[in-house]
């Protein structure tokens, strides 16, 4: 204060510092406008004293303050002459929009013209065209990043000169001042919220009227650089995240992130009893937001009723002991459902270890529960068919062995045997094989429809031919099952199909009608209609229920228990898998106790080219 004493020139305006003693200060340089920088004790002791002056609101305060209270401070002469001095233009080129915004507000107070780009490209044309005072900008921008800006800056000779400095998020490195000075910047400067930084280098270059950029140094090339800059961001592109986002941008993420997750999460205080829901969690539960009360009582109505008390028992061991909380349980929809779901939460403790909050996640597993269930039955199914084609296989073999022994033992004995003899016992024994080669080919040809519809190998055939056919080859069988085949008259029925695969059709519907109506007649008829032939076989036995009619010709389907009935439960699987490759279609009818009745339709026109084999 000894300074304001002596004979000065008088100033225009007077910032102390308020922390200082005023002893010795003398009273004409109250008639000084004075700006005083002081916290509100000081503010308190120097207003005791009379001092008048403006004092700054904040402490303490920054350089933008700093420039309002002396802009407020000033006699209006000097005010008009600072506010008509010549304009001074910055262009602002950074690809963050909150960080253009934030510099902008800490450059308001010194009234500066500011021109802003989101990318480089954009930047060098602005530049170009308006030729700014200064230039502040970010390295990290997309595709032209701030050194490569900078470098075509320098090869411009009308912008050869422009201050630019270089802003980065973190601290700059030794890479990084030497990167700066070979493209020419005048400066790096760390960028922070408080924009201190920045301001005071900017400050700087501008007092200094706009000197020359610093002079290249070809020792390190810009890919070089940015060789290096890319392998140092992707160790420390989680901090630069991290540093480059405010607390309300986290905030906003974490709710997006609420409403964008599969799962339902919920947050219960307990000092103010108040339990809040995601908007997903209502929506997995078919309700919205404001149809729920906001409580623990009410979501613990939700809860089946067999569900609550180990939910209950569940929270009250996580809150007094630590226990994990993780639980199953049903949860009520809005239809009156309930879903399964699984919860898992956590609570928050206060200093002396008290539950305070507890926040969680449900997930609905319904879905998840069905896949399992369906996997469940797929497996014992699966162990099913393996026990059933286990036995299916082992009886014919079994009698092929017996036969097979039976031969060699008479061929061993010391007695003549009669050929007709062993000739009946080969006879059996081709059959048993014949069997085990049935077996065999449905096998193999099942596992080859399960990936792709059967190959066809179509010719103009005479269905009713077809049929015939095949019921003459069932006859011994339906001999020993005591069923009469009876054939309806057949008209010559001419179509695209293939011979083979339709005389499986027909023997399969024929062993089946046998296998559950043993003892009584199967009828077989032919009919042509307009655009398709319909092939109808009828039994009389034993029927098959109402509900499983419509997965009786899906894969290990049967209509009546296994232990009751043999077979592989694929028969007519086949059946439907090479109809429908025929582009036909196949339908049962069945009354229990009364037998059933089976309809294939077959286009005279055949199928499409794709499941055909020339």
């Amino acid at each position: 204060m000894a300074a304001l004493a002596g004979p000065v020139e008088r100033p225009t305006v007077v910032v102390l510092d308020g922390s200082l003693p005023l002893e010795g200060v003398k009273l004409e340089t109250q008639a000084v406008p004075t700006v005083v920088l002081a916290s509100a004790l000081d503010r308190e002791r120097l207003a005791q004293r009379g001092l008048q002056a403006t004092f700054l609101q904040s402490w303490p305060p920054s350089l933008g303050e700093l420039v309002e209270g002396v802009r407020a401070a000033l006699p209006p002469g000097a005010r008009e002459a600072s506010d008509s001095a010549p304009s001074i233009t910055l262009l602002i080129a950074d690809d963050d929009p909150i960080s253009r915004k934030l510099l902008q507000l800490h450059l308001a107070p010194f009234h500066f013209e500011v021109l802003s780009a989101a990318d480089g490209k954009t930047a060098l044309e602005l530049a170009r065209r308006q030729q700014p005072t200064l230039i502040i900008a970010d390295v990290l921008m997309p595709g032209l990043d701030g050194f490569r800006l900078c470098l075509a800056l320098r090869k411009d000779p009308r912008l050869s000169n422009v201050p630019i400095l270089l802003t980065h998020v973190g601290a700059p490195d030794e890479l990084d001042l030497r990167m700066a000075q070979n493209v020419g910047a005048n400066g790096f400067v760390r960028r922070t919220q408080e924009g201190e930084e920045v301001l005071h280098a900017l400050l700087r270059e501008l007092r200094s009227g706009g000197a020359a950029a610093a002079p290249l140094d070809h020792g390190l090339s810009c890919d070089d650089h940015l060789y290096g800059m890319v392998r140092r961001l992707e160790r420390q592109v989680g901090l630069l995240a991290q540093a480059e986002r405010s607390a309300r941008e986290s905030e906003e993420r974490y709710r997006l992130v609420v409403a964008g997750s599969y799962d339902g999460v919920w947050d219960w205080d307990l000092r103010q009893q108040t339990l809040w829901c995601s908007p997903r969690l209502l929506e997995l539960l078919g309700r919205r937001p404001e149809e729920f009360p906001g409580t623990y009582d009410a979501f613990l109505d939700l809860t089946h009723p067999e569900d609550r008390r180990r939910v209950e028992q569940s929270l009250a061991a996580h809150l007094e002991t630590g226990v994990p909380y993780d639980v199953s349980l049903r949860l009520r929809h809005a239809d009156g459902s309930y879903h399964a779901c699984v919860s898992r939460a956590q609570a928050m403790r206060d200093a002396q270890g008290r539950p305070v909050r507890m926040a969680g996640i449900i997930n609905d597993v319904t879905e998840q529960l069905r896949l399992f269930r369906e996997t469940q039955e797929a497996v014992r199914t699966r162990d099913e068919f393996l026990s059933v084609a286990a036995h299916e296989l082992r009886t014919p073999l079994t009698a092929l062995r017996l036969r097979l022994q039976g031969v060699n033992a008479a061929m061993q004995a010391d007695t003549p045997t009669s050929p007709d003899r062993i000739s009946q016992a080969l006879v059996s024994a081709d059959r048993q094989v014949q069997r085990l080669t049935g077996l065999v080919d449905t096998l193999l040809d099942v596992s080859q429809l399960q990936s792709h519809a059967p190959l066809l190998q179509l010719e103009q055939v005479d269905l009713a031919a077809v049929v015939r056919e095949a019921v003459a080859r069932s006859e011994q069988e339906a001999s020993r099952a005591g069923c009469r085949l009876v054939m309806s008259p057949m008209p010559s029925t001419l179509g695209r199909w293939d011979p083979v695969r339709l005389a499986q059709v027909v023997r399969h519907l024929l062993a089946n009608a046998m296998k559950f109506g043993p003892g009584k007649p199967v009828e077989v008829t032919l009919e042509a209609r307009p655009d398709a032939a319909v092939l109808k076989v009828r039994d009389h036995g034993i029927g098959i229920e109402p509900e499983r009619l419509d997965a009786l010709f899906q894969r290990f389907e049967r209509a009546v228990p296994v232990r009751h009935y043999g077979g592989l439960g694929l028969g007519l699987y086949r059946v439907r898998r090479i109809v429908e490759a025929h582009g036909g279609a196949v339908t049962v009818d069945s009354v229990l106790g009364e037998g059933a009745t089976f309809h294939v339709r077959l286009p005279f026109e055949g199928p499409s080219v794709s499941n055909t084999r020339l």
